[in-house]
């Protein structure tokens, strides 16, 4: 039985005129939805861990996601859903989660 996707979270956009309308973290992955409908996912390997632990800090803050995105980030997403319906599509889990030791 399928599990739903981790819900969005709505963004703070503490200074307004953000492009980034919605967040959520699971595991190594920060998923982001810009205004546009667009939903990227950022993954820590991908990104590195101090540029991922900084990006989720500004979506947990509410400021200065997109500037982090923007400025160093760019085109370094592991994945790119039109919209939250393909990106939620895509989340759902087949099976149950399982802990990943280290």
């Amino acid at each position: 039985m399928p599990f739903p996707a981790p819900p969005l979270q709505p963004y703070g956009n503490r200074h307004g005129g953000s492009g980034v309308r919605a967040w959520a973290i699971t595991g190594d992955t920060l998923s982001v939805e810009f205004v546009d409908g667009a939903v990227y996912d950022y993954r820590r390997q991908d990104i590195g861990p101090r540029l991922f632990t900084a990006a989720c800090a500004a979506a947990r803050a509410g400021r200065g996601l997109s500037s982090c995105i923007s400025r160093h980030l760019r085109e370094r997403y592991a994945a790119r859903y039109a919209d939250r319906t393909a990106w939620a599509t895509h989340h759902r889990r087949t099976s149950a989660p399982t802990t990943r030791r280290r």
